[in-house]
C-alpha cells in the first residue's frame, strides 16, 4: 500500500498552544520508519501551510436574535438540559482560520485520495475533520466513518458553551452549519458532503455538552459510550458499529481518532483530558479490527500535543495505534 502523510498542524480549534507540533513529533518519534517496516510505500507530503495568527484572537460574532431563535428550536420549553447551556455564547473562534485550513487539507487529501493512496491526516486539533473528510467523500463519496472520541464533536455556533471549532466538526461535516461560518463557503459543495448519519459510528464517548446530546439523539448517529464498552467489551461494540454502518460491507472505512479517547493514565499529551477512557488494548482492538475487513482506506489521528505529554507517551501510543491501523498485529 502508498501511503501519504498529510501533516495538519491546526491548532486554532481549541485553546492550548502544542497541538500543533504533534506531526513533527510524529515523525520525530519514527512514524515513517514504523510504516515502512510494515511493507508500505510512504510519501510524506510534509505540513500544510496554514494561516498564521494567535490563538483565539479573531472571533466571528452570531447574531443574538439568530442565536436565541435556534436554542429555542433546539431545546423544548421546560427541558432540563438547558439549564447547562451558556446563552451568553454568541461567538465562533477562529472560525476564518479554520475554513482556510481544512479547505486546503480537503484539497490535499481528494487529490491523493484519487491517486489511490491511503491518507494518512496527522493533526492538530481535531477540526482537522473538516477538511479531511471532505477530501475523503469529494474522491470516494461511499465511505463510512467511525469517529473515536471522548467528546460528540457534535456542537454547533449555537450549542457550543466555548465556541471551540475542535467541538464542531462532526455536527458540522453532516450539515450542521446554519450560520455558514466564514471561509466554509468550500463546504456547501455538493460533492463534499455525502455523508449521513445512518453511516456514522461515534465510539467511546463519555462527555457530552447539552446541545450536542439532543442533536446527536435527532441526527441518527450510531453512538457507543463508554458504558456500552464497559457492559459488552469492545470486539462486540465494533462489531455492532462497523454491521450498522456498513452492513453489506461494501463501503470503506475511514477513522477520525481523537487521542482523548484513551484513558488520560495512557495518553496524558492531549488538551481535554476525560478520565475512563478507552484502555491501551481497547485503542488496539479498535484499529486491528477495523484493519482486519480490508475496508480501511484513509485514518485521522488528532488532539497529540507534546508540549502536554509526559516523556513522549503520546506520541509513541499514537504511533503504535496507526501502525495496527495500517496492519500491525501479533501474528
Amino acid at each position: 500500500m502508498r501511503v501519504s502523510i498529510i501533516g495538519a498542524p491546526l491548532a486554532f480549534g481549541q485553546t492550548k498552544a502544542g497541538v500543533g507540533l504533534a506531526p513533527s513529533a510524529l515523525r520525530k518519534g519514527g512514524l515513517v520508519e514504523a510504516l515502512t517496516q510494515l511493507g508500505h510505500t510512504v510519501v510524506d507530503e510534509g505540513d500544510l501551510q496554514f494561516p498564521r495568527g494567535k490563538l483565539h484572537e479573531a472571533e466571528v460574532e452570531l447574531p443574538e436574535a439568530e442565536f436565541d431563535g435556534a436554542r429555542r428550536n433546539l431545546f423544548e420549553e421546560g427541558d432540563t438540559t438547558t439549564t447547562t447551556l451558556s446563552a451568553s455564547v454568541t461567538r465562533v473562534k477562529n472560525a476564518r482560520e479554520v475554513g482556510e485550513s481544512c479547505r486546503l487539507i480537503s484539497q490535499k487529501v481528494c487529490r491523493r485520495a484519487k491517486e489511490g493512496d491511503f491518507c494518512l491526516t496527522l493533526g492538530g486539533d481535531h477540526s482537522i475533520a473538516l477538511g479531511s473528510i471532505p477530501g475523503i467523500l469529494a474522491a470516494r463519496p461511499d465511505t463510512a466513518l467511525i469517529w473515536v472520541d471522548a467528546h460528540g464533536d457534535f456542537n454547533t455556533p449555537e450549542t457550543s458553551p466555548s465556541g471551540n471549532m475542535h467541538g464542531m466538526p462532526l455536527a458540522m461535516v453532516l450539515g450542521y452549519d446554519t450560520h455558514k461560518l466564514p471561509d466554509f463557503n468550500w463546504l456547501l459543495d455538493e460533492e463534499l458532503r455525502k455523508l449521513t448519519p445512518d453511516r456514522v459510528a461515534l465510539v467511546g464517548v463519555r462527555s457530552l455538552d447539552a446541545g450536542e446530546r439532543r442533536l446527536l439523539k435527532d441526527a441518527g448517529v450510531h453512538v457507543y459510550s463508554m458504558s456500552e464498552i464497559d457492559r459488552y467489551g469492545i470486539g462486540q461494540v465494533m462489531d455492532r458499529a462497523m454491521t450498522a454502518i456498513n452492513g453489506d460491507g461494501r463501503r470503506t472505512f475511514h477513522v477520525s481518532f481523537d487521542i482523548d479517547s484513551i484513558d488520560p493514565s495512557e495518553a496524558p499529551g492531549t488538551g481535554t483530558l476525560v478520565k475512563g477512557g478507552l484502555t491501551y488494548r481497547e485503542a488496539h482492538t479498535i484499529l486491528e479490527m477495523v484493519a482486519e475487513t480490508g475496508l480501511l482506506t484513509s485514518l485521522d489521528l488528532a488532539e497529540v500535543n507534546p508540549e502536554l505529554d509526559i516523556n513522549g507517551q503520546t506520541t509513541a501510543l499514537g504511533i503504535e495505534l496507526i501502525a495496527s491501523a495500517l496492519g500491525k498485529s501479533i501474528f
